[in-house]
């Protein structure tokens, strides 16, 4: 079976990848389940993918620990991020084509900066000059934006050795992957570039199915961590910032406003033989389910 999160092209993004694997789900989402958007798209990717590698690792325990774990969903939620990062970028593209010249501009100049910094390294024998020789370079649209996802590349599997030993950040390779994608989209859809209309209907789509699967999951880590009170720091909110309203949040991450809060009453002694008169632990409390729903 394929893995949904991998390319099947050395060359093709992840991003578009995941968005054509990922196509036929996000057409078939019925308008009834679409999640408005009130947040960054760009942040809210990044976000869920630089906390998807510690979320990923707890699998195993949530899978073993919760009755209700959706597997499908949570293994599919790095791949629902990339898909509305490109979903953000065909409507980015969609929605101001004349901008192609400025993106690329961008791309450019991010491209000449890594390379810059690569071929530095090469000559200190930490980066593999043979590989910088094969970038293709300048002109081209599509040269410049795969040079630079190559160089993301060779920079992110060096990054133990260079981090904290370059000025370079890894939020900076993080934004070069987002614009060199942004520009492979929009380039691939010039010609046939879908309507603004129909690239926001999927971009909503996409972001519907992300979010809805990242809150599930933070659920689930929040359920699973409760003792340990680090559930945000591996599943931090991604409208964090928007107001410390727990229950806006909540409202806001699913798109459902969640039902007023029920006061626990103490245990009622039954017969005086000292059984407690409630039954099983409320949803969303230790002992119960986080994903069950009145």
């Amino acid at each position: 079976m394929a893995d949904i999160n991998q390319p099947t092209n050395v060359e093709e993004s992840r991003f578009e990848a995941a968005y054509d694997r990922l196509l036929p789900e996000i057409d078939a989402l019925p308008a009834s389940a679409l999640v408005v958007i009130n947040i960054d798209v760009p942040s809210a990717v990044t976000s869920a993918l630089g906390a998807w590698k510690e979320i990923s690792t707890h699998r195993s325990e949530l899978a073993a620990t919760l009755q209700d774990f959706n597997a499908a969903q949570f293994d599919k939620l790095e791949a629902y991020a990339l898909a509305t990062g490109h979903a953000h970028a065909l409507f980015m593209a969609a929605s101001a084509p004349a901008g192609l010249t400025e993106l690329s501009d961008e791309v450019a100049k991010a491209r000449e900066l890594l390379l810059s910094d690569a071929v530095a390294l090469a000559k200190r024998g930490v980066m593999d000059a043979q590989r910088l020789k094969e970038l293709k370079g300048p002109p081209g649209y599509k040269n410049i934006a795969f040079d630079l996802l190559a160089l993301v590349a060779m920079f992110r599997e060096k990054w133990s050795v260079l981090d904290g030993k370059t000025l370079l950040q890894a939020s900076e390779l993080k934004h070069a992957q987002l614009l060199a994608d942004r520009l492979i989209s929009a380039v691939g859809d010039r010609e046939q570039t879908p309507t603004q209309i129909d690239a926001a209907d999927r971009r909503q789509r996409a972001f519907s199915l992300f979010v809805k699967a990242y809150d599930q999951a933070r659920r689930a880590i929040q359920y699973l961590r409760w003792e340990q009170g680090d559930a945000d720091s591996i599943a931090p909110s991604l409208y964090s910032g928007r107001g410390n309203s727990n229950v806006k949040r909540r409202t806001e991450d699913t798109g459902v406003t969640p039902a007023p809060v029920v006061q626990v009453p103490a245990p009622v002694a039954v017969n005086g033989s000292g059984a407690s008169s409630l039954e099983a632990p409320l949803a969303g409390l230790p002992g119960g389910g986080p994903f069950s729903v009145s």
